[in-house]
C-alpha cells in the first residue's frame, strides 16, 4: 500500500502551538544550545564564496535569518505553513525580509530547481528523516541543486537508541521545569509518569533493524484516526550518511554527533558550562571538536550531522 506518509509531518508541524514551542527551543533545552552552536560552527566552516543557500525544511527561519544577517540570499523551504508565517515574522523583525524568499513545499518537490541553483543546502534539525521512504532520494535531490555545499542534520540512530531504554531522556537537559512553554510541560508530564515506563525490547531490536522508530502504517492509521503523531522517523548510522555522499561525488565529508559529550555531563554541571559566561564558548568549541570525532559521531543527542563539498 501506497502511503504518503509526509502528511503526517505536515499536520505535525502545523499544530499551531509548534512555531512557539520551535523558537523557544534554546531557552528551555540544553542539548539544543550545543546543536544550535555546532550547525553554525560547521555551516560557517561551509560559507566561503556563498551568496545563495536553499534552507531546507527551514521552520521558523533559525537558520535563514543568521545567514541574511551575513548579507546571504535565503530560499527558505517548509512543508509547514504556520512555521512560514512565523520565520516571515522573525524576518522583518530582523530587518533582512528582503533577503528570504519564503516557499511553502515538500522536501520531496524539487524538480523546478535547477542542478547547482544554490551555493549551499541545508536541512537542518531533521526534515530529511520525516521523507520516508523517500529520504534517500531527497538527499541525492539536494545535493543536486546545490553548487558548492551541503550540510544536513538527520536523526541519527545510535544517539537515539538509548532513549528506547529510559523515559523522558531529555530530563538532565531541561534548563526550567517551571518554566509556562507548551513544549516544556509535556517533557514534565512525561517525567512524572516514570514509575508507569516499562521497556520495549521489541521496539529497540525494531529500531536497529529498520531504521524506524515506529512502525509507519500504526502512525498513518494513527493520523487517519484523527490523531496528530509524531512524524514517521527514520534514522540514519553514521556510514549510511557517509556511503551516499560518496555516491555523489562528494569531498570533505565531515560526519559528527551533537551532544556526544555534553550527554556524559550531569545536568547541574552542563548548566554551569552553558551558563557561565567565561565557561560558554570555550566549551561549545571543544563540545564541536570532540563531536566531530569519527569514534563518537553516532553517540550525539538524538542528530547525526553531515557536511561535504562539491567538485
Amino acid at each position: 500500500m501506497n502511503r504518503d506518509y509526509e502528511q503526517i509531518a505536515e499536520k505535525f508541524w502545523s499544530l499551531p502551538q509548534k512555531p512557539g514551542e520551535e523558537v523557544n527551543r534554546d531557552r528551555l533545552f540544553m542539548d539544543d544550545q550545543v546543536l544550535h552552536a555546532h550547525l553554525e560552527r560547521e555551516i560557517e566552516s561551509r560559507l566561503d564564496g556563498v551568496k545563495t543557500v536553499l534552507d531546507a525544511g527551514g521552520g521558523t527561519g533559525r537558520f535563514s535569518v543568521w545567514l541574511a544577517q551575513k548579507g546571504i540570499q535565503v530560499t527558505h523551504l517548509d512543508i509547514s505553513l504556520p512555521m512560514l508565517e512565523k520565520a516571515r515574522e522573525r524576518a522583518e523583525e530582523a530587518g533582512v525580509a528582503g533577503r528570504i524568499e519564503f516557499v511553502h513545499g515538500k522536501l520531496t518537490e524539487l524538480a523546478s530547481y535547477r542542478e547547482g541553483q544554490f551555493d549551499l543546502v541545508i536541512s537542518l534539525d531533521a526534515p530529511i528523516s520525516y521523507t520516508y521512504p523517500k529520504h534517500e532520494e531527497v538527499i541525492r535531490e539536494l545535493i543536486r541543486v546545490s553548487g558548492k555545499s551541503v550540510v544536513f542534520c538527520v536523526s541519527s540512530l545510535l544517539g537515539g537508541y538509548p532513549g528506547c531504554f529510559g523515559p523522558a531522556s531529555k530530563k538532565p537537559f531541561l534548563v526550567d521545569e517551571q518554566d509556562p512553554d507548551t513544549a516544556m510541560r509535556w517533557y514534565v508530564r512525561e517525567w512524572a509518569q516514570r514509575e508507569k515506563w516499562q521497556p520495549n525490547f521489541g521496539r529497540a531490536d525494531e529500531l536497529l533493524e529498520t531504521g524506524l522508530f515506529a512502525d509507519p502504517d500504526a502512525v498513518y492509521e494513527q493520523m487517519e484516526g484523527g490523531g496528530t503523531p509524531w512524524p514517521v522517523t527514520y534514522a540514519f548510522r553514521p556510514e549510511e550518511m557517509k556511503a551516499l555522499f560518496d555516491a555523489e561525488g562528494l569531498r570533505e565529508v565531515r560526519l559528527a554527533g551533537p551532544g556526544a559529550l555534553a550527554r556524559t555531563l550531569a545536568g547541574d554541571t552542563l548548566q554551569t558550562l552553558l551558563y557561565t559566561p567565561e565557561y560558554r564558548e570555550p566549551f561549545l568549541e571543544r563540545c564541536y571538536r570532540f563531536d566531530s570525532e569519527p569514534s563518537v559521531c553516532g553517540m550525539g543527542f538524538n542528530s547525526l550531522v553531515a557536511s561535504g563539498s562539491k567538485g
